[in-house]
Protein backbone atom coordinates (compact mmCIF):
# COMPACT_ATOMS: atom_id res chain seq x y z
CA UNK A 1 0.00 0.00 0.00
CA UNK A 2 1.41 3.44 -1.00
CA UNK A 3 2.67 5.99 1.95
CA UNK A 4 0.22 8.21 2.30
CA UNK A 5 1.52 12.07 1.71
CA UNK A 6 1.83 13.90 5.26
CA UNK A 7 -1.08 16.26 5.30
CA UNK A 8 -2.73 15.32 2.45
CA UNK A 9 -6.01 14.56 3.95
CA UNK A 10 -5.92 17.67 6.38
CA UNK A 11 -7.97 20.66 5.50
CA UNK A 12 -5.43 23.63 4.27
CA UNK A 13 -4.32 25.89 6.47
CA UNK A 14 -6.30 29.30 7.19
CA UNK A 15 -4.86 32.06 6.60
CA UNK A 16 -5.53 35.46 8.04
CA UNK A 17 -7.07 37.76 5.89
CA UNK A 18 -6.25 40.76 4.14
CA UNK A 19 -6.04 44.00 6.53
CA UNK A 20 -8.77 45.50 4.16
CA UNK A 21 -10.85 42.71 4.34
CA UNK A 22 -11.00 42.52 8.41
CA UNK A 23 -12.01 46.71 8.06
CA UNK A 24 -14.59 45.58 5.32
CA UNK A 25 -16.19 43.97 8.03
CA UNK A 26 -16.05 45.97 11.21
CA UNK A 27 -19.33 46.99 12.71
CA UNK A 28 -20.14 50.32 11.86
CA UNK A 29 -23.42 51.82 13.50
CA UNK A 30 -26.07 52.87 11.22
CA UNK A 31 -27.50 56.49 10.77
CA UNK A 32 -29.70 55.79 12.81
CA UNK A 33 -27.78 54.88 15.85
CA UNK A 34 -25.28 57.21 15.37
CA UNK A 35 -27.84 60.52 14.84
CA UNK A 36 -29.28 59.48 18.64
CA UNK A 37 -25.76 59.06 19.98
CA UNK A 38 -24.83 62.36 18.69
CA UNK A 39 -27.90 63.87 19.75
CA UNK A 40 -27.67 63.52 23.29
CA UNK A 41 -24.06 64.69 22.99
CA UNK A 42 -25.59 68.02 21.20
CA UNK A 43 -28.52 68.45 23.54
CA UNK A 44 -25.92 69.06 26.26
CA UNK A 45 -24.08 71.66 24.23
CA UNK A 46 -27.48 73.47 23.90
CA UNK A 47 -27.75 73.54 27.24
CA UNK A 48 -24.51 74.44 28.78
CA UNK A 49 -22.55 75.83 25.52
CA UNK A 50 -21.67 79.76 26.04
CA UNK A 51 -21.62 82.51 23.63
CA UNK A 52 -18.31 82.92 22.10
CA UNK A 53 -18.97 85.28 19.60
CA UNK A 54 -20.97 88.84 20.19
CA UNK A 55 -21.47 88.74 16.31
CA UNK A 56 -23.95 85.59 17.31
CA UNK A 57 -25.80 87.81 19.58
CA UNK A 58 -25.75 91.07 17.93
CA UNK A 59 -26.07 89.67 14.44
CA UNK A 60 -28.92 86.91 14.64
CA UNK A 61 -30.13 86.58 18.34
CA UNK A 62 -31.03 90.19 17.94
CA UNK A 63 -32.74 91.06 14.78
CA UNK A 64 -34.57 87.50 15.24
CA UNK A 65 -35.51 89.04 18.66
CA UNK A 66 -37.01 92.15 16.67
CA UNK A 67 -39.20 89.79 13.88
CA UNK A 68 -41.21 87.68 17.19
CA UNK A 69 -41.32 91.03 19.48
CA UNK A 70 -41.11 93.89 17.95
CA UNK A 71 -37.54 95.31 19.40
CA UNK A 72 -33.98 94.68 19.69
CA UNK A 73 -30.33 95.74 18.39
CA UNK A 74 -29.64 96.45 14.90
CA UNK A 75 -26.36 96.36 13.66
CA UNK A 76 -25.14 98.58 10.54
CA UNK A 77 -24.86 95.03 8.81
CA UNK A 78 -28.58 95.07 8.26
CA UNK A 79 -29.33 98.66 7.49
CA UNK A 80 -30.59 98.28 4.08
CA UNK A 81 -27.44 100.61 3.02
CA UNK A 82 -25.15 97.94 3.67
CA UNK A 83 -27.66 94.90 3.70
CA UNK A 84 -25.05 92.40 4.41
CA UNK A 85 -27.41 89.99 6.63
CA UNK A 86 -30.06 87.48 5.09
CA UNK A 87 -33.98 87.73 6.58
CA UNK A 88 -34.36 84.11 5.12
CA UNK A 89 -31.56 82.64 7.19
CA UNK A 90 -33.56 84.48 10.25
CA UNK A 91 -36.78 83.67 9.08
CA UNK A 92 -36.32 79.89 8.85
CA UNK A 93 -34.67 79.70 12.18
CA UNK A 94 -37.74 81.84 13.97
CA UNK A 95 -39.86 78.87 12.91
CA UNK A 96 -37.63 76.29 14.08
CA UNK A 97 -37.15 77.96 17.04
CA UNK A 98 -40.79 78.56 17.48
CA UNK A 99 -41.85 74.63 17.07
CA UNK A 100 -38.92 73.69 19.05
CA UNK A 101 -39.39 75.53 21.53
CA UNK A 102 -43.32 75.10 22.53
CA UNK A 103 -42.79 70.99 21.98
CA UNK A 104 -39.59 70.92 23.80
CA UNK A 105 -39.72 73.74 27.19
CA UNK A 106 -42.83 75.92 26.89
CA UNK A 107 -43.78 79.36 25.47
CA UNK A 108 -41.87 81.98 27.00
CA UNK A 109 -38.76 83.88 25.84
CA UNK A 110 -36.11 81.62 27.41
CA UNK A 111 -37.80 78.37 25.77
CA UNK A 112 -37.83 79.89 22.46
CA UNK A 113 -33.76 80.52 23.15
CA UNK A 114 -33.21 77.25 24.32
CA UNK A 115 -35.61 75.43 22.33
CA UNK A 116 -33.95 76.71 19.22
CA UNK A 117 -30.09 75.94 20.38
CA UNK A 118 -31.68 72.16 20.78
CA UNK A 119 -32.74 71.97 17.45
CA UNK A 120 -29.58 73.09 16.25
CA UNK A 121 -27.81 70.45 18.01
CA UNK A 122 -30.27 67.93 16.80
CA UNK A 123 -29.80 69.48 12.89
CA UNK A 124 -25.92 69.12 13.71
CA UNK A 125 -26.25 65.25 14.97
CA UNK A 126 -28.40 64.47 11.83
CA UNK A 127 -25.48 66.08 9.58
CA UNK A 128 -22.82 64.87 11.23
CA UNK A 129 -24.53 61.13 11.04
CA UNK A 130 -24.88 61.64 7.08
CA UNK A 131 -21.30 62.56 7.08
CA UNK A 132 -20.14 59.82 9.11
CA UNK A 133 -22.05 57.34 7.13
CA UNK A 134 -20.37 58.80 4.18
CA UNK A 135 -16.97 58.86 5.22
CA UNK A 136 -17.73 54.73 5.91
CA UNK A 137 -18.91 54.34 2.13
CA UNK A 138 -15.67 55.98 1.02
CA UNK A 139 -12.94 55.14 3.89
CA UNK A 140 -13.93 51.94 5.17
CA UNK A 141 -15.77 51.48 8.82
CA UNK A 142 -13.02 51.73 10.46
CA UNK A 143 -12.11 55.58 9.52
CA UNK A 144 -15.54 55.71 10.24
CA UNK A 145 -15.89 54.73 13.39
CA UNK A 146 -12.48 57.08 14.06
CA UNK A 147 -14.37 60.11 12.88
CA UNK A 148 -17.58 59.37 15.25
CA UNK A 149 -15.51 59.12 18.04
CA UNK A 150 -13.52 62.40 16.81
CA UNK A 151 -16.84 64.42 15.92
CA UNK A 152 -18.27 63.48 19.13
CA UNK A 153 -16.11 64.56 21.94
CA UNK A 154 -14.22 67.29 19.92
CA UNK A 155 -14.47 70.97 21.76
CA UNK A 156 -14.59 72.92 18.82
CA UNK A 157 -17.75 70.60 17.13
CA UNK A 158 -19.25 71.49 20.98
CA UNK A 159 -18.82 74.91 20.66
CA UNK A 160 -20.14 75.13 16.90
CA UNK A 161 -22.90 72.78 16.45
CA UNK A 162 -25.43 75.09 18.67
CA UNK A 163 -24.12 78.54 17.47
CA UNK A 164 -27.01 80.39 16.00
CA UNK A 165 -24.25 81.64 13.29
CA UNK A 166 -23.86 81.20 9.62
CA UNK A 167 -20.09 79.43 10.10
CA UNK A 168 -22.11 76.64 11.74
CA UNK A 169 -25.24 77.11 9.33
CA UNK A 170 -22.75 76.10 6.54
CA UNK A 171 -21.07 73.32 9.01
CA UNK A 172 -24.06 71.35 8.74
CA UNK A 173 -24.52 72.07 5.09
CA UNK A 174 -20.99 71.23 3.85
CA UNK A 175 -21.12 67.90 6.23
CA UNK A 176 -23.98 66.89 3.88
CA UNK A 177 -23.20 68.36 0.79
CA UNK A 178 -19.61 65.72 1.86
CA UNK A 179 -21.54 63.29 3.57
CA UNK A 180 -24.20 62.38 -0.12
CA UNK A 181 -20.76 63.20 -2.30
CA UNK A 182 -19.00 60.34 -0.34
CA UNK A 183 -22.08 58.37 -0.31
CA UNK A 184 -22.13 57.79 -4.23
CA UNK A 185 -18.30 56.95 -4.87
CA UNK A 186 -17.61 58.71 -7.79
CA UNK A 187 -20.36 56.62 -9.33
CA UNK A 188 -23.46 58.71 -9.86
CA UNK A 189 -23.85 62.58 -10.14
CA UNK A 190 -25.27 63.64 -6.81
CA UNK A 191 -27.92 66.58 -6.86
CA UNK A 192 -28.25 66.26 -3.02
CA UNK A 193 -24.57 67.38 -2.60
CA UNK A 194 -25.15 69.90 -5.18
CA UNK A 195 -28.21 71.60 -3.31
CA UNK A 196 -26.56 71.48 -0.14
CA UNK A 197 -23.70 73.52 -1.50
CA UNK A 198 -25.64 76.03 -3.23
CA UNK A 199 -27.55 76.66 0.05
CA UNK A 200 -24.66 77.08 1.87
CA UNK A 201 -23.21 79.41 -0.33
CA UNK A 202 -26.42 81.50 -0.86
CA UNK A 203 -27.61 81.74 2.32
CA UNK A 204 -25.18 80.76 4.66
CA UNK A 205 -21.60 82.02 3.63
CA UNK A 206 -20.54 82.68 0.16
CA UNK A 207 -17.11 82.33 0.81
CA UNK A 208 -17.20 78.26 1.14
CA UNK A 209 -18.33 78.04 -2.67
CA UNK A 210 -13.97 78.10 -2.65
CA UNK A 211 -14.80 74.01 -0.76
CA UNK A 212 -17.27 73.16 -3.17
CA UNK A 213 -14.98 73.53 -6.22
CA UNK A 214 -13.22 70.35 -6.25
CA UNK A 215 -16.80 68.53 -6.20
CA UNK A 216 -17.74 70.74 -9.08
CA UNK A 217 -14.66 69.55 -11.39
CA UNK A 218 -14.92 65.69 -10.28
CA UNK A 219 -18.85 65.98 -11.48
CA UNK A 220 -18.16 67.96 -14.51
CA UNK A 221 -15.11 65.37 -15.58
CA UNK A 222 -17.43 62.58 -14.96
CA UNK A 223 -20.91 63.37 -15.86
CA UNK A 224 -20.05 65.73 -18.33
CA UNK A 225 -21.21 69.42 -18.23
CA UNK A 226 -25.01 69.39 -19.12
CA UNK A 227 -26.55 67.59 -16.34
CA UNK A 228 -23.87 69.48 -13.40
CA UNK A 229 -24.59 72.81 -14.92
CA UNK A 230 -28.57 72.33 -15.70
CA UNK A 231 -29.06 71.02 -12.07
CA UNK A 232 -27.06 73.40 -10.51
CA UNK A 233 -28.58 76.60 -12.76
CA UNK A 234 -32.21 75.53 -11.39
CA UNK A 235 -31.52 74.74 -7.51
CA UNK A 236 -29.42 78.12 -7.87
CA UNK A 237 -32.57 80.18 -9.98
CA UNK A 238 -34.78 78.87 -6.76
CA UNK A 239 -32.77 80.03 -3.62
CA UNK A 240 -31.73 82.89 -5.11
CA UNK A 241 -35.36 83.78 -6.09
CA UNK A 242 -35.96 82.81 -2.39
CA UNK A 243 -33.50 84.82 -0.83
CA UNK A 244 -34.03 87.71 -3.21
CA UNK A 245 -37.85 87.61 -2.37
CA UNK A 246 -37.75 87.52 1.36
CA UNK A 247 -34.99 90.33 1.47
CA UNK A 248 -37.33 92.54 -0.23
CA UNK A 249 -40.23 91.94 2.17
CA UNK A 250 -37.95 93.28 4.74
CA UNK A 251 -35.43 95.36 3.29
CA UNK A 252 -37.89 97.14 0.40
CA UNK A 253 -35.29 96.69 -1.76
CA UNK A 254 -34.16 93.71 -4.46
CA UNK A 255 -30.77 92.76 -2.86
CA UNK A 256 -28.75 89.39 -1.90
CA UNK A 257 -27.02 89.81 0.74
CA UNK A 258 -24.29 87.48 -0.16
CA UNK A 259 -22.86 89.93 -2.98
CA UNK A 260 -23.00 92.43 -0.58
CA UNK A 261 -21.09 90.99 1.48
CA UNK A 262 -18.27 89.82 -0.33
CA UNK A 263 -18.20 93.06 -1.52
CA UNK A 264 -17.55 94.68 1.71
CA UNK A 265 -15.06 92.13 2.49
CA UNK A 266 -12.99 91.13 -0.31
CA UNK A 267 -13.31 94.44 -2.10
CA UNK A 268 -13.16 97.01 0.04
CA UNK A 269 -10.88 94.78 2.66
CA UNK A 270 -13.61 96.17 5.47
CA UNK A 271 -13.35 93.50 8.08
CA UNK A 272 -9.58 94.38 8.53
CA UNK A 273 -11.36 97.18 11.05
CA UNK A 274 -12.54 94.41 13.76
CA UNK A 275 -8.75 93.39 14.26
CA UNK A 276 -5.91 91.55 12.51
CA UNK A 277 -4.56 88.74 13.52
CA UNK A 278 -1.04 86.47 12.96
CA UNK A 279 -0.95 82.65 11.63
CA UNK A 280 -0.67 81.63 15.08
CA UNK A 281 -4.04 82.70 16.56
CA UNK A 282 -5.63 79.90 13.91
CA UNK A 283 -2.28 77.10 15.06
CA UNK A 284 -2.81 77.97 18.57
CA UNK A 285 -6.64 77.85 18.53
CA UNK A 286 -6.21 74.38 16.67
CA UNK A 287 -4.29 72.83 18.85
CA UNK A 288 -6.52 73.93 21.96
CA UNK A 289 -9.98 71.93 20.12
CA UNK A 290 -7.96 69.18 18.71
CA UNK A 291 -5.11 68.41 20.93
CA UNK A 292 -3.65 65.15 19.16
CA UNK A 293 -6.15 65.12 16.36
CA UNK A 294 -4.62 68.59 15.11
CA UNK A 295 -0.84 66.40 14.51
CA UNK A 296 -2.40 63.32 13.03
CA UNK A 297 -4.86 65.65 10.51
CA UNK A 298 -1.78 67.45 9.45
CA UNK A 299 -0.03 63.52 8.79
CA UNK A 300 -3.31 62.81 6.52
CA UNK A 301 -1.68 64.96 3.63
CA UNK A 302 1.13 63.24 2.73
CA UNK A 303 -0.95 60.34 3.15
CA UNK A 304 -3.78 61.38 0.72
CA UNK A 305 -1.21 62.32 -1.75
CA UNK A 306 0.36 59.10 -1.67
CA UNK A 307 -3.16 57.56 -1.82
CA UNK A 308 -4.89 60.01 -4.49
CA UNK A 309 -7.90 58.95 -5.78
CA UNK A 310 -11.47 60.22 -4.79
CA UNK A 311 -10.47 60.13 -1.38
CA UNK A 312 -7.86 62.62 -1.68
CA UNK A 313 -10.10 64.62 -3.41
CA UNK A 314 -12.66 64.07 -0.59
CA UNK A 315 -10.75 66.17 1.52
CA UNK A 316 -9.65 68.98 -0.83
CA UNK A 317 -12.03 71.14 0.86
CA UNK A 318 -10.25 71.00 3.96
CA UNK A 319 -6.48 71.89 2.37
CA UNK A 320 -8.37 74.65 0.39
CA UNK A 321 -10.01 76.13 3.51
CA UNK A 322 -7.16 76.35 5.41
CA UNK A 323 -5.42 77.65 3.31
CA UNK A 324 -7.38 80.77 2.48
CA UNK A 325 -8.37 81.42 6.45
CA UNK A 326 -4.47 81.42 7.83
CA UNK A 327 -3.55 84.16 4.96
CA UNK A 328 -6.65 86.36 6.06
CA UNK A 329 -5.56 89.46 8.47
CA UNK A 330 -8.82 89.19 10.10
CA UNK A 331 -9.05 86.03 11.86
CA UNK A 332 -12.10 85.02 14.21
CA UNK A 333 -12.38 81.27 15.54
CA UNK A 334 -15.93 80.72 14.14
CA UNK A 335 -14.06 80.90 10.41
CA UNK A 336 -12.59 77.84 11.16
CA UNK A 337 -16.01 76.03 12.16
CA UNK A 338 -17.07 74.74 8.38
CA UNK A 339 -13.26 72.71 8.16
CA UNK A 340 -14.01 70.92 12.00
CA UNK A 341 -15.99 68.00 10.54
CA UNK A 342 -12.82 67.33 7.84
CA UNK A 343 -10.29 67.64 10.51
CA UNK A 344 -11.89 64.96 12.32
CA UNK A 345 -12.09 62.74 9.11
CA UNK A 346 -8.16 63.69 8.39
CA UNK A 347 -6.92 62.55 11.89
CA UNK A 348 -9.00 59.59 11.62
CA UNK A 349 -7.57 58.49 8.08
CA UNK A 350 -3.97 59.03 9.58
CA UNK A 351 -4.69 57.14 12.64
CA UNK A 352 -6.35 54.13 10.37
CA UNK A 353 -3.58 54.19 8.42
CA UNK A 354 -0.93 54.09 11.44
CA UNK A 355 -3.25 50.87 12.68
CA UNK A 356 -2.70 49.14 9.33
CA UNK A 357 0.81 49.77 9.08
CA UNK A 358 1.38 48.94 12.94
CA UNK A 359 -0.74 45.50 12.83
CA UNK A 360 1.48 44.15 10.29
CA UNK A 361 4.87 44.91 12.37
CA UNK A 362 3.68 44.56 16.14
CA UNK A 363 -0.51 43.34 16.04
CA UNK A 364 -0.99 43.14 19.71
CA UNK A 365 0.39 46.47 20.04
CA UNK A 366 -2.09 48.17 17.11
CA UNK A 367 -4.96 48.89 19.01
CA UNK A 368 -3.57 49.42 21.76
CA UNK A 369 -1.87 52.70 20.62
CA UNK A 370 -5.17 53.57 18.72
CA UNK A 371 -6.66 53.64 21.74
CA UNK A 372 -4.52 55.42 23.45
CA UNK A 373 -4.23 58.35 20.91
CA UNK A 374 -8.52 58.16 21.51
CA UNK A 375 -8.45 57.98 25.01
CA UNK A 376 -5.94 61.14 25.54
CA UNK A 377 -8.11 63.08 22.42
CA UNK A 378 -11.15 62.21 24.66
CA UNK A 379 -10.03 63.43 27.62
CA UNK A 380 -8.43 66.64 26.74
CA UNK A 381 -11.10 67.35 24.99
CA UNK A 382 -13.89 66.91 28.06
CA UNK A 383 -11.40 68.91 29.86
CA UNK A 384 -11.89 71.62 27.61
CA UNK A 385 -15.29 71.66 27.41
CA UNK A 386 -15.39 71.89 31.12
CA UNK A 387 -12.69 74.61 31.30
CA UNK A 388 -14.84 76.88 28.67
CA UNK A 389 -18.26 76.06 30.44
CA UNK A 390 -17.50 76.70 33.98
CA UNK A 391 -14.69 79.24 33.82
CA UNK A 392 -16.90 81.37 31.22
CA UNK A 393 -20.57 80.70 32.08
CA UNK A 394 -21.47 82.88 34.02
CA UNK A 395 -23.11 85.16 31.59
CA UNK A 396 -26.12 82.88 30.75
CA UNK A 397 -26.62 82.55 34.51
CA UNK A 398 -26.70 85.90 35.73
CA UNK A 399 -28.88 86.86 32.70
CA UNK A 400 -31.15 83.99 33.39
CA UNK A 401 -31.60 84.99 37.19
CA UNK A 402 -31.93 88.28 35.96
CA UNK A 403 -35.02 87.52 33.54
CA UNK A 404 -36.57 85.92 36.62
CA UNK A 405 -35.98 88.56 39.03
CA UNK A 406 -37.50 91.33 37.15
CA UNK A 407 -40.49 89.46 36.32
CA UNK A 408 -40.69 88.42 40.07
CA UNK A 409 -40.09 92.38 41.13
CA UNK A 410 -41.35 94.52 38.94
CA UNK A 411 -44.73 95.23 37.35
CA UNK A 412 -45.47 94.11 33.92
CA UNK A 413 -46.30 97.73 32.69
CA UNK A 414 -43.18 100.05 34.15
CA UNK A 415 -40.23 99.90 31.75
CA UNK A 416 -37.26 98.74 33.24
CA UNK A 417 -33.64 99.78 31.56
CA UNK A 418 -30.66 97.14 31.80
CA UNK A 419 -27.11 98.63 31.21
CA UNK A 420 -23.59 97.04 30.56
CA UNK A 421 -20.76 99.18 29.53
CA UNK A 422 -17.60 97.20 29.45
CA UNK A 423 -19.56 93.54 29.13
CA UNK A 424 -21.68 94.80 26.28
CA UNK A 425 -20.05 92.02 24.54
CA UNK A 426 -21.34 89.02 26.91
CA UNK A 427 -25.10 90.12 26.59
CA UNK A 428 -26.81 87.14 25.37
CA UNK A 429 -29.83 89.03 23.30
CA UNK A 430 -33.27 89.97 25.03
CA UNK A 431 -34.52 86.96 25.20
CA UNK A 432 -32.49 86.54 28.68
CA UNK A 433 -34.71 90.23 29.42
CA UNK A 434 -38.92 90.04 30.43
CA UNK A 435 -40.75 91.66 26.95
CA UNK A 436 -40.84 95.26 29.55
CA UNK A 437 -37.01 95.50 29.85
CA UNK A 438 -34.25 96.90 27.38
CA UNK A 439 -31.14 96.89 27.52
CA UNK A 440 -28.57 99.82 27.19
CA UNK A 441 -25.58 100.74 27.25
CA UNK A 442 -23.25 103.10 29.34
CA UNK A 443 -20.03 104.08 27.92
CA UNK A 444 -16.80 102.34 28.81
CA UNK A 445 -12.94 101.94 27.37
CA UNK A 446 -14.71 100.56 23.87
CA UNK A 447 -14.31 103.28 21.24
CA UNK A 448 -15.96 101.14 18.21
CA UNK A 449 -19.16 101.26 16.77
CA UNK A 450 -22.11 99.55 19.23
CA UNK A 451 -25.39 98.41 17.70
CA UNK A 452 -28.15 100.97 17.91
CA UNK A 453 -32.13 99.65 18.08
CA UNK A 454 -34.44 98.45 15.11
CA UNK A 455 -37.25 101.17 14.14
CA UNK A 456 -38.03 99.06 11.14
CA UNK A 457 -36.23 96.64 8.64
CA UNK A 458 -36.39 98.94 5.99
CA UNK A 459 -35.82 102.44 6.94
CA UNK A 460 -31.97 103.55 6.68
CA UNK A 461 -31.32 104.18 10.16
CA UNK A 462 -28.91 107.77 11.17
CA UNK A 463 -25.92 107.51 13.04
CA UNK A 464 -24.39 104.39 11.87
CA UNK A 465 -21.85 103.96 9.87
CA UNK A 466 -19.95 100.59 7.76
CA UNK A 467 -16.12 101.78 9.29
CA UNK A 468 -16.26 100.66 12.89
CA UNK A 469 -17.07 104.53 14.32
CA UNK A 470 -17.90 105.46 17.40
CA UNK A 471 -21.53 106.69 17.80
CA UNK A 472 -21.93 108.47 21.15
CA UNK A 473 -25.85 108.52 20.76
CA UNK A 474 -25.42 104.77 21.51
CA UNK A 475 -25.14 105.92 25.75
CA UNK A 476 -27.22 106.38 28.25
CA UNK A 477 -26.46 107.94 31.69
CA UNK A 478 -25.59 105.63 34.24
CA UNK A 479 -28.06 107.08 36.59
CA UNK A 480 -30.99 106.43 34.29
CA UNK A 481 -30.40 102.54 34.80
CA UNK A 482 -32.67 99.75 36.78
CA UNK A 483 -30.01 96.75 36.59
CA UNK A 484 -26.05 97.31 35.78
CA UNK A 485 -24.77 94.18 34.67
CA UNK A 486 -20.63 94.11 34.97
CA UNK A 487 -17.49 91.97 35.43
CA UNK A 488 -15.39 92.79 38.65
CA UNK A 489 -12.24 93.83 37.61
CA UNK A 490 -8.92 94.65 40.28
CA UNK A 491 -8.68 98.20 40.15
CA UNK A 492 -4.44 97.57 39.15
CA UNK A 493 -6.47 95.71 36.21
CA UNK A 494 -9.29 97.99 35.64
CA UNK A 495 -9.41 100.27 32.48
CA UNK A 496 -9.75 104.74 33.56
CA UNK A 497 -13.14 104.63 31.66
CA UNK A 498 -14.61 101.76 33.58
CA UNK A 499 -15.00 102.35 37.51
CA UNK A 500 -15.72 99.23 39.33
CA UNK A 501 -19.43 99.14 41.07
CA UNK A 502 -18.20 97.13 43.76
CA UNK A 503 -17.31 99.44 46.29
CA UNK A 504 -19.43 101.94 44.56
CA UNK A 505 -21.97 103.58 47.22
CA UNK A 506 -24.68 104.04 44.74
CA UNK A 507 -24.97 100.97 44.03
CA UNK A 508 -25.64 97.27 45.87
CA UNK A 509 -24.84 93.76 44.29
CA UNK A 510 -28.12 91.70 43.76
CA UNK A 511 -26.69 88.64 41.81
CA UNK A 512 -23.42 87.31 40.98
CA UNK A 513 -21.75 83.79 39.64
CA UNK A 514 -17.89 83.42 39.45
CA UNK A 515 -16.21 84.41 36.12
CA UNK A 516 -12.33 83.71 35.32
CA UNK A 517 -10.13 86.69 35.67
CA UNK A 518 -7.99 85.29 32.28
CA UNK A 519 -4.94 87.79 33.07
CA UNK A 520 -4.53 86.53 36.92
CA UNK A 521 -4.94 82.49 35.86
CA UNK A 522 -2.26 79.88 34.24
CA UNK A 523 -2.59 79.53 30.72
CA UNK A 524 -2.92 75.90 30.48
CA UNK A 525 -4.88 75.97 33.76
CA UNK A 526 -7.46 78.25 32.34
CA UNK A 527 -7.24 76.16 28.72
CA UNK A 528 -7.78 73.20 30.18
CA UNK A 529 -9.61 71.65 33.25
CA UNK A 530 -7.23 68.99 35.45
CA UNK A 531 -9.51 68.22 38.90
CA UNK A 532 -7.53 69.58 41.77
CA UNK A 533 -4.86 71.17 39.84
CA UNK A 534 -6.88 73.89 37.82
CA UNK A 535 -7.73 75.82 40.77
CA UNK A 536 -4.93 75.92 42.26
CA UNK A 537 -3.57 77.63 39.35
CA UNK A 538 -7.03 80.11 38.40
CA UNK A 539 -8.26 83.42 39.99
CA UNK A 540 -11.87 83.97 39.27
CA UNK A 541 -14.07 87.52 40.05
CA UNK A 542 -17.63 88.18 39.88
CA UNK A 543 -19.86 88.52 37.30
CA UNK A 544 -22.39 90.52 38.97
CA UNK A 545 -25.94 92.37 38.66
CA UNK A 546 -26.09 95.49 40.35
CA UNK A 547 -29.11 97.82 41.33
CA UNK A 548 -29.10 101.01 42.41
CA UNK A 549 -28.55 101.25 46.39
CA UNK A 550 -31.62 102.91 47.21
CA UNK A 551 -33.75 100.12 45.97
Amino acid sequence: MPARRRGADSPPATKAPPPQDEDARLWAPNLHSTFSFLAIVRLISALVNIQSDCDEAYNYWEPLHNLLYGHGFQTWEYSPLYALRSYLYLVVHGVLGKVAGNVLFGSSKLAFFFGLRTALGFASALCEAAFYRGVVEAYGPRVGRYTLVLLACNSGMFQASTAFLPSSFVTYLLMLFSGFWMTTQGESFSAPALASGVIAVVCGWPYVGVMCVPFALQSVLAFGVVRPIVTGVLVLGLIVGLEVATNYYFYHAWLLPAINIVLYNVVSAGSELYGVEPWTYYAVNLLLNFNVGLPLAVVSVPIALAHGGLRFVHLTPLYLWLGIMFLQPHKEERFLYPVYPYLCLAAAWTLATFFRVARRVARPVAPVLVTLALTAYVCLSTMRVVSITTQYGAPLKVYQFLHDHIEASTNSSTPIRVCVGKEWHRFPSHFFLPNHARMAFVRSGFRGQLPGHFASTYDVPSHMNDLNLEEVSRYVDMATCDFVVDRDVPASMAHPDEPSLASHPAWTPVYAEPFLLAEASDRVARAFYVPFWTPTKTVFTNYTVYAPAST
